[in-house]
Parts: structure tokens; sequence; C-alpha cells
């Protein structure tokens, strides 16, 4: 059997055609290894196949040369032509399998192109930073709201790290102050900033740079604060509101109070005709003439009721009118509110302490300290028995001051006190 040496021209032009081709595809398919295969066994086979094909081929066409020139040669490889022929089909053969294989799984495998296409489609800005900073892997959204930072390309995370510092002066676009890295830019989209660190599985270090789009949240967010400032109105309406149905319950009580006194007058009337018509010196006279006196001064004083004058004022002169006096220590406070709270307070006092403990003088005492007021309210009528549970009037009472940001204690014993403590912040902010 002939040996390549000894075969004719064509037979040896036509196997060094076939093994250069044979050497090209090689040289494909370890350039795919490399790219594609985590597996280095996988690599190193490629590589040195591609090395023994390159040298087969290299020792048969200075083999050709001479033989064609006539000069001397050295025969490497003395086998016969059939077992190069069958050795170079058979390798063919390989790679003509492993790229059927790759064909094959090449929709069902991620490759650095399909990679990339697939990051372009998300609507977040994403971009991967080398551990020098530079740009490993960045999609179109990252590369769009940067240049609208910084009317340039995105290169290095230094560059982009300044445009997020300088955003306000360069480029128009908003720095929320309420949100931690939000930024809202001219088109009204809001974009949140995050920034992490990713290790891959050969421990390199990788800066993570995301901006989520956080447009729906950010209106929603504006729109739950329209409905808070809404509701804050409401609440304050409602409080007015309930103040009126306080002060209506109040004049309610002093005009029951008003109506027994006037009964009273009517019956010092009734008393001074009759001391009138008998002309008696007794006891039942003297008695007659004080009732007389308490009705006069009870209409005298209906009748120079304070109506411009301040809650205060009006408040004495009911408390005057059903025979209560009033001994306030301290100053109230200027705010309106916090003032007609109190004078609220004083006057559910001052009704339960007559009607429930016969009192005649109610003592309320103001202290203005650094963090809050304190109001306290007490009276010289009979001690309760029982402890007071608030209802009724106490009860409204109790719920207005609450609305107010202020507390309410109520003790028992000894004596009857009602404390309400306003801080001072509030006080501050209305």
């Amino acid at each position: 059997m002939r040996t390549f040496y000894l075969s004719s021209e064509a037979s040896q032009s036509a196997l060094m055609i076939t093994l250069f081709l044979t050497l090209i595809l090689s040289l494909f398919l370890l350039i795919i290894a490399f790219g594609r295969h985590h597996d280095n066994r996988k690599r190193y086979m490629h590589l040195s196949v591609f090395l023994l094909l390159f040298i087969f081929l290299n020792i048969l066409g200075d083999a050709f040369s001479r033989i064609k020139t006539g000069l001397d040669y050295k025969t490497w490889l003395p086998v016969p032509m059939w077992l190069l022929w069958f050795a170079v089909v058979a390798v063919n053969l390989m790679f003509i399998y492993e790229i059927a294989g790759l064909i094959k799984v090449k929709g069902q495998t991620l490759s650095r192109n399909s990679l990339k296409q697939a990051i372009d489609l998300l609507p977040s800005g994403i971009c991967y930073f080398s551990p020098s900073g530079a740009v490993k892997l960045c999609n179109l959204q990252m590369y769009r709201l940067y240049r609208t930072l910084a009317q340039s390309d995105l290169q290095t995370l230094g560059e982009l790290q300044n445009a997020l510092g300088d955003c306000d002066r360069r480029s128009g676009i908003i720095r929320l102050p309420d949100d931690k890295q939000t930024y809202l830019f001219p088109d009204g989209r809001a974009w949140h900033y995050r920034q992490t660190e990713v290790t891959d599985e050969d421990g390199v270090t990788y800066t993570e740079a995301v901006f989520s789009d956080m447009t729906e949240l950010y209106h929603k967010n504006m729109e739950l604060k329209q409905q808070i400032k809404q509701l804050n109105i409401i609440s304050r309406e409602l409080r007015r509101l309930s103040d009126n149905v306080l002060i209506l319950t109040k004049e309610k009580e002093v005009l029951h109070a008003k109506t027994k006194l006037h009964d009273r007058m009517g019956a010092g009337l009734i008393a001074v005709r009759r001391y009138i018509l008998q002309s008696s010196q007794t006891q039942e006279a003297q008695d007659a003439i004080d009732l007389f006196r308490q009705a006069v001064s009870t209409i005298k004083n209906d009748n120079e009721y304070p109506q411009g004058d301040s809650e205060l004022d009006k408040f004495m002169h009911d408390a005057e009118a059903i025979g209560i006096k009033v001994n306030i220590y301290g100053e109230l406070p200027k705010l309106e509110e916090l003032c007609r709270t109190i004078i609220l307070a004083m006057r559910e006092c001052m009704s339960n302490g007559v009607r429930h403990a016969g009192a005649t003088t109610l003592y309320v005492t103001i202290e203005n300290t650094e963090h809050n007021i304190s109001v306290k309210i007490t009276n010289d009528g009979i001690p309760p028995k029982n402890k007071v549970v608030p209802k009724g009037g106490l009860r409204n009472l109790y719920r207005h001051i609450t609305d107010c940001g202020a507390v309410m204690e109520i003790h028992s014993s000894p004596v009857f006190v009602l404390t309400v403590m306003f801080p001072k912040s509030k006080e501050g902010e209305e």
C-alpha cells in the first residue's frame, strides 16, 4: 500500500486541501468553545485537536513541496494513504456531530448576544461595572437615562455618581427630598436609583447600578398626601362642629340653671307680696326678702350679659349668674383653640359641681412648663363617694380633648380633680 510520499500529486493535493478545511473547522469550534463552554477540559480538547491538525498539515505540506521540487525529504508519517484519509474523515465526522449538537441547543442556551438583547427589553435601567469602574454590561434604558442626566455617553461608574450628585444644576432633574435616591425627570417620570455589589463564580466583584421606575408609586403618594390634607380640613371642621355641640350643651345647662333662678325669683316676689300683706317681722319675712334680692340680682345680671366680650368673660358672667365663684391661678394660653378647650372643661366641671356636689367655688390652676400646659380643675363641693366614670358631658369633653392631641385624667379621691395636659408642640403647630 502506498504512503503519502509515494502517492500521486493529485492524491496528495486532495488530502492536503481536505486537511486544511478540517483545520479551519477546528479553529471555528475552538473559538466557540472558548466563548460558550465553562468546562476547561472541553477547551483544552479543542485546542489539542487544532494543534495536532496544524502540525499534521505542516509536515505534509513541507514534504509535498520538497517532492515537487525534487529535494530530499524526511518521511515523518510512513503510514498508508487510506489510514490518513480515515483519520481526517473521522475528525470531520466528529466536528460535524458537534456542530449539529450546537445547532440543536442554539435556542435553548443563553449567549452573550441573547443576554444583551434580554436586558435591553427590561423597563429598568441596568448597568454592571467592572472592579476598575468601567462599563461591563449596560442596557439601552440606562444609556437613555444617563444621557438625560449628563448629556453624554456612560463610560465609568464615577461619571454616573457625579451626574447624580449634580443633577439639580446640570439637567433640571429634581432629587425628591422625602425619598432616598429617587429622582424626578423632566418628562414627569420618577426613578429610584440603587447600587449594590455582586460577585460571580470566579470571585470577581462587580458593581450593579439599577434605575427602577417609581412613577406610579410617586403619583399615588402625591394623591395620598392631597387626600391627607383634605382629611385634615374635614377633621378641623368636625372638631369645630364638636365644639359647637359642647357649647350648645353648656348653654342648655346654663339656661336650665337660670330657669331655676327665675323660679326662685317668682317665689320671692310671691313671698314679698305675702309679707307686705301680713306686715309681720318674722323669719319667713326675712327669707322672702333674701329671695327677692337674689331675684333682682339675677335680673340685673341677665340684662348686663356681655354679648361682645370674650369666651372667658361670658363664662365668668354665667358662673356669677348661678352663684359660683371662680378662682383662676395662672394665665390662660394665648392660643384661641386651647383657651376655648379649657373654658369648655371649666364649664363642664362647674355644671357637674353645682348639680352633683353642691359646689359654690371653682378652682382652676394653669401651669405653663417647658414641655406642656397643665390645667387642674376642682371645687369645694362634696367629694364623690364612688369613682367618677366619664359619661354624658364628660365623655364628650374627653373625646374633644383627645382630638386636640391632649390628655385628660379624672381623680375621684380625696377630692374631684380634672387634669388636662396639652403638649407644647401642639401649641407650636397651631
